[in-house]
């Protein structure tokens, strides 16, 4: 199996982290030994020590950070992976400027008629090209579905995320996508993948705006009124016993905005008399399914029907009809909804409703909270939660929801941007795993492969090509297997360490052994078979290779070209790709290109913050891939494809501090 260094990977990743963020358990000394495929295709093995001192890795997390690394560990928090361009802005101008210029950043949402597309309409140019005979305008999206057309819309967020100038609000984005959870997965709208695409617009739209409009946009929204049954909802009605459907009234109170209990702006929960105060009762969601009857699909040609492709509309928002809603008054969360007229096409209840949500004491607390936990750090103090809290209720203009106000705030906070991570040994967060792939592939400078056929055989152009990604990571933009997303907020790791100290890891409930051995596989195939200058020296060119490339591939290309002038520059000081000067392990001109390689490696992917044991682990290791000087490009690559999978590997890459 072609798992490098599995075993060690294992015992470091574990050993660091316990090291670097939770302090669970110490290990020392620990050796392990597996038998790794190597670079010329035979087997080596090798011995690992994990024997790296704890003083070091200490001394490692207390020096004083440089810019470079305050400005990487930004980029980590707010982007889809660190580019040099955006380091190097923030070291131009200041993390603060350089939050503040992003949240100012031209969208998509701002004019119509600019070049800048949405995901909806990104999403329709893959469809048209990928199946031309059955999508040719916007009329053929409602009348056809066909296969996965999810995997446009998986197509269009990767653009975004990957390429995007203004990548904090598409960060924010993926953030609420775990908060109001859709999902393509299992659900009947991943043949409608246009409805994935409109609810990607909603949440990136609105990263930045009113949190009161966002709830307002997802209530009404096909993708969350199928995913939650409230798509068709219909009144009670005594002749056939039908009550309203409660799953999406529960959730939008239980998940999306309240919680179970009664908060404070710290996040800590309400007490009376010993007891913890429901946030909710079973009435209030029976009150609120009420409020949410008479929507359904534009087009619809039967209230309640869920064709796929009979001229529904599923990337607008649901149309209101009276005959199937209640008008009646109602209570709820101990306020009162007053009856309305049946003649009225539009009544004020689902407004309302989202009102009297939208002011509750949990909010603020709510929201704050999950978007420190998505971007900053799993176990946030209860001041830090409080501070955001604030902002949302007020952001110091007396408006409420104000996402932009909260969003700097979350990212201001002295927990965010000062030494808390240093001093508190719990700080910080596992990574997810589709930002670890991300920013893997934005370091290295990931582009879509040109000329793969589509299921229809069509060739495409300037796309990605991720299917069934949700397989091998565990997680996939819009593909959690419940509303209640890819891992919970509560997961406790089995360890002595989290449970005693009421601490919470949720990014580790999906870094599973499985997930993380197909993430090392993912990497390992990025090298093996999609890497630019590993195309090249098999034979092929990239356009062969892109006719050659099918719609169940993952379909892209990444180079190291800036890795192999950095590694020939210190073996023999010119960059003419003929790699004079490698030879055997113990020529000293290797050993200083290895090291140079090691350092690059370590700033692009880390900050700088891998410790010096492990750079001399690595290069141990390095230094025994030796093809005697008869193919010098695929050695050198075969170095650089060990490195980086030693690094993104580790705990240090792994890890968000």
């Amino acid at each position: 199996m072609n798992i490098y260094l599995k075993i060690y990977f294992f015992s470091c990743m574990t050993f660091l982290f316990s090291l670097s963020i939770n302090s669970c358990y110490r290990s020392e000394n620990s050796t392990s030994e597996t038998v790794v495929n190597n670079a010329d295709g035979t087997d080596i093995e090798i011995t690992a020590r994990c024997e790296f001192a704890e003083k070091n890795l200490v001394e490692n997390l207390v020096e004083s950070d440089n810019q470079s690394q305050k400005a990487f560990r930004l980029l980590l928090q707010t982007t889809f992976g660190p580019k040099k361009t955006d380091l190097d802005r923030i070291l131009q101008i200041g993390e603060t400027s350089w939050i503040d210029e992003q949240l100012q950043y031209s969208s998509a949402y701002d004019v119509t008629g600019d070049n800048l597309t949405t995901n909806l309409e990104h999403y329709k140019k893959i469809a048209i090209m990928a199946e031309p005979s059955t999508y040719s305008d916007n009329a053929s999206f409602n009348n056809n579905y066909h296969g996965r057309t999810s995997d446009y819309q998986t197509a269009a967020w990767f653009e975004k995320a990957l390429h995007a100038p203004d990548q904090l609000r598409y960060r924010v984005a993926f953030a609420l996508s775990e908060l109001l959870v859709v999902s393509g997965a299992k659900q009947r709208t991943r043949f409608r993948g246009d409805s994935l695409a409109y609810y990607d617009d909603i949440l990136a739209k609105n990263a930045f705006g009113n949190f009161r409009d966002l709830l307002d946009e997802v209530a009404k929204s096909p993708t969350m009124g199928i995913f939650l049954s409230h798509q068709g909802n219909k009144k009670y009605m005594s002749q056939s016993k039908t009550h309203p459907d409660e799953n999406f009234a529960r959730e939008i109170m239980q998940l999306f905005s309240l919680g179970l209990w009664k908060m404070n702006d710290n996040g800590s929960a309400v007490v009376t008399g010993d007891e913890l105060v429901p946030a909710y009762s079973q009435e209030d969601v029976e009150q609120l399914a009420r409020v949410m009857t008479g929507y359904d699909l534009v087009g619809n040609s039967r209230f309640g029907r869920t064709n796929r492709g009979a001229g529904e509309e599923w990337s607008t928002p649901m149309e209101f009809t009276g005959s199937w809603h209640d008008y009646e008054s109602k209570s709820f969360l101990s306020k009162s909804i007053t009856a309305e007229s049946e003649n009225s096409s539009d009544p004020s209840d689902f407004k309302n409703a989202l009102d009297i949500i939208f002011n509750h004491q949990n909010v603020g607390p709510h929201v704050a909270k999950h978007l420190i936990v998505r971007m900053v750090t799993s176990n946030p103090s209860a001041e830090y939660i409080e501070r955001v809290s604030q902002v949302f209720n007020d952001n110091g203009s007396g408006v409420r929801g104000d996402l932009k106000a909260v969003v700097k705030a979350v990212l201001t906070d002295n927990e965010a941007r000062g030494n808390e991570y240093k001093t508190n040994k719990n700080f910080g967060k596992a990574k997810e795993t589709l930002l670890a792939w991300t920013q893997f592939l934005r370091a290295f400078d990931v582009k879509p492969i040109e000329g793969w056929k589509s299921r229809n055989d069509a060739t495409m152009t300037n796309t990605y090509n991720f299917p069934w990604l949700e397989s091998t990571l565990g997680q996939a933009p819009l593909r959690a297997d419940t509303v209640f997303n890819f891992f919970s907020p509560d997961f406790v790791p089995a360890n002595d360490h989290f449970s005693e100290n009421c601490m919470v890891a949720p990014d580790l409930q999906i870094q599973s052994d499985t997930i993380l051995i197909k993430f090392n596989n993912l990497i390992s195939n990025a090298f093996q078979i999609q890497e630019k200058n590993k195309i090249v020296d098999k034979g092929d060119n990239l356009t062969s290779f892109g006719n050659s490339r099918k719609s169940n591939q993952f379909n892209y290309y990444i180079n190291v070209d800036e890795e192999l002038a950095v590694f020939e520059q210190a073996l023999d000081g010119d960059q003419n790709g003929d790699f004079q000067g490698l030879s055997d392990k113990d020529d000293p001109n290797k050993s200083v290109a290895i090291i140079e390689l090691l350092k690059h490696l370590d700033e692009k992917l880390t900050g700088s913050k891998l410790p010096s044991g492990y750079h001399d682990v690595i290069k141990e290791h390095l230094l025994t891939v030796n093809w005697n000087n008869t193919k010098n490009v695929s050695e050198v690559l075969a170095i650089i494809r060990d490195a980086v999978m030693l690094i993104v590997t580790s705990s240090q890459y792994m890890i968000q501090k």
